[in-house]
This record gives C-alpha cells, structure tokens and sequence, in this order.
C-alpha cells in the first residue's frame, strides 16, 4: 500500500505543477526528487539515476531522433510542401474536417518519438477555417496520430507484447481491430462534430520562422510524394535495414537537404529550429523520471498488491497495464510492467492481452509523460488541462466498450 499512496501523491504533484503551467521539464525533475524522497533512497541512489539516464544509449537514441523529427518538420513547413499537400487534398476530399482527422491519422502510422510534430502543422493548416482553440487544436492532432495503436504491424508495443505472450500478431490484431472504428468514431464526435466554421476564413499562408529567402522547387514537385516519401523512407530505413531511428532521420533530413536545394542560411536556420531547449529537457526528464521508477523499484509493490486480491485476470490484466501505462506514457513501458504477469496470471488468453493493451493504451494518452501529447501542446501554445480533458472523455468512452465487449457489465 505504501508504494501504491507514492505513486498517487508524486503523480499528483506533477500534475498540479503542470496544470500550473510549469515547464514540463521541471515538474518531471521535482516528480523524481520526490520520488527520491518518499521511497526513503539515499541522495546518492538520485545522482547515480542521473548519470544512468545521461549514460544510456536510448537516451541519446531518443533525442538525437527527435531533434531530427523537427529538423524535418522545418523542412517540410518552411519549404511550402505542407500547404501544397493540403491544397491538393482539399481538391480531393469533402471537407477540412476530413483533413483534420486524415493528416494526423495517416502520419500516425509513423510510430517515431514526438512524432505528432509531423502532423502539427498540417492540422494547423486545416483548422484555420474553423473556430478552434488550441486545445481543440492539440486533441485532434494527439488522438487521431493514436488511433492505429491497436492494430499498427510496427507499433514497439504491439510488436513487444506478441513477443512476450506468444500469441501470433495477426491474431492480436483481428482482435483489437474493432476498436480502430470505435476510436475514429469516437474521435470525429467529440472533437470534430461540434466545431463550426468562422466568419471569415483564414488565407494559406507559409510562415519562414528564420526569416531566410528559401525558395525551393516546389512547383516541379508531386507534393504527396514528398511529404509521405521522408515517412516511408523512415519506415523502410528502420523496419527493413534495421537502422536506429536516430540514424535513419539523420539521413533522411540529409536527403530532403538536397532534394529542397537548402542553403547555408536556412540548413544553419534549421539546426537552430531543432534544438528546442523546453522541448528536449522535457523528454530528458521524462526519460529521467522512468529511470527513478526503476531504480526505486516502487512499481514493484503495486504489482504485489494487484497480485494478492483473487480477482479476474481481466481486471487485473487492465489495472496493471493502465497503470504502467499512466506511469510510463509508453505503449512499450506498460506492455514491459504489465505482460509479463498476465502471461502467468492468464497464459495463452488473448481476451487478457487485449484488454490489457487496449486499458495500457488509455493510461499512456492519459499519462502527462506522453512525448506526443508534449511536443502538440508545446507547438499549439495550448493549456494542458484543457487538452487533457477531451482525450479523457474519448478514453472512457473506450474503456467502455471494453467493458462492453468482455463482459464486465
């Protein structure tokens, strides 16, 4: 009981720092030094779980990758790519609101770290006919990037969970597939359904933050295809040629160098973009806070005491992985607490699986850690509890139709 009423109080604190407009760099540093603190740990246990975070491969892998992702973020926005492939999709779909849902939707088979900066502008670009707020703005761009969570053939958690439970991945997928639909339902009701467009809408324009005369060739170039084919590349470079994500970004923001005719000027305007210092010490601090959760072993009793009461497999299967879902804000975070102990608790049971990925899947979207809901307040300017709350009303409504669907009621 004493780890679960510590994870409860520092979770708290860093919620109320956040809400409180706190960096999220630093309410993460005073969640992990509370942390520190209410698991009686020496001070030196602290200092060795910094020089752990600072010395770790994934760590540098993490952030090198991401720096990379808004480099190339730069290059699509700046080069005017985003408003051409926006202009060539309004000629091909019914409404903006089917670009606001589809932009984030299609980027989101992407499954890179921050990667909601790909899609940001894009939404930004739609939403400009409508009423929207930030927050609004934040929530579609944030939920619709996740909706292919539960059946992404290259999601770490998807591919992680098969690995640890050993049930084939076709078949986890068949069964969570349902709840793909659900999610864009669900999605397009509450936060789409309701928004109305404005007096007057707002001219395309393309914003150069670095001021640089950029010019490149768009005229001669299919935008469509350079703006997925950086994505796909990503994807082939990682999936097929096994290249860590921060090298395969690396190359890619090389390429697109070369391809949009980039000058000293905007390739020195562009490395300064990517170097977003709130941005990178929040994700180092999160990774930080992780670190600590490990260290201090505390997760480790609240797998005891969910272990100890007799109930169904399922709930605990779904507690468990919520939890390490809010903890963590990462499918492969809750799937490494959670799977583990529903293989043993429940083996072979693919019900328990889904329902565990799906309620981990709600507890990381919920979770202030979650590097994707980061990176879309910070681009939105938006206010963290009014982002959160819409993405909490769709995930009850998610949660619910797993209570629905394996019998709960």
């Amino acid at each position: 009981m004493h780890s679960v009423l510590v994870i409860i109080l520092t979770l708290a604190v860093v919620i109320i720092l956040l809400h409180r407009k706190i960096e999220i760099g630093h309410a993460m540093l005073a969640g992990s030094l509370l942390l520190t603190v209410l698991t009686l740990s020496p001070p030196l246990a602290f200092v060795n779980s910094v020089v752990a975070t600072a010395l770790h491969p994934n760590t540098w892998e993490i952030l090198i990758a991401l720096y990379f992702v808004m480099c190339l973020e730069y290059q699509l926005r700046t080069s005017g790519l985003l408003d051409d492939v926006m202009a060539a999709a309004r000629a091909r779909l019914i409404s903006d609101k089917m670009l606001l849902a589809g932009m984030p939707a299609f980027l989101g088979f992407l499954p890179s770290i921050g990667g909601a900066l790909f899609s940001a502008p894009m939404v930004d670009n739609a939403s400009r006919r409508y009423n929207m707020t930030p927050e609004q703005k934040t929530a579609v761009n944030y939920w619709f990037r996740h909706i292919w969570e539960y059946v992404n053939p290259i999601n770490p958690g998807l591919l992680l969970a098969g690995q640890i439970t050993g049930i084939m991945l076709p078949l986890l997928i068949q069964t969570m597939a349902g709840f793909v639909v659900g999610a864009i339902a669900i999605g397009w009701l509450v936060c789409l359904a309701g928004v109305k467009e404005s007096a007057e809408s707002q001219p395309v324009e393309v914003h150069d933050e670095s001021g640089c005369e950029f010019v490149p060739p768009r005229r001669s170039l299919n935008p469509f295809l350079f703006t997925s084919g950086p994505i796909l590349l990503n994807i082939f470079l990682v999936v097929a040629l096994h290249l860590s994500a921060s090298l395969s970004m690396t190359i890619v923001v090389a390429l697109m160098m070369i391809v949009l005719r980039q000058g000293p000027s905007d390739i020195k305007a562009m490395l300064r973009h990517g170097m977003d210092r709130k941005l990178l010490w929040g994700i180092a601090s999160v990774l930080l806070f992780q670190r600590v959760l490990q260290d201090t072993a505390v997760l480790n009793g609240v797998v005891r005491l969910l272990d100890a009461y007799p109930v169904s497999p399922l709930i605990v299967a779904g507690a468990l992985a919520f939890a390490g879902g809010l903890l963590t804000g990462s499918s492969s975070g809750f799937v490494a607490l959670a799977m583990p102990i529903i293989v043993v608790l429940s083996p072979g049971d693919v019900s328990a699986v889904a329902v565990g990925f799906i309620l981990g899947t709600a507890g990381q979207m919920l979770s202030p850690m979650h590097m994707c809901f980061l990176v879309s307040i910070r681009y939105f300017g938006a206010d963290f509890a009014g982002s959160m709350k819409p993405i909490a009303v769709m995930e009850a409504m998610m949660v619910g139709m797993v209570l629905l669907r394996y019998g709960f009621f």
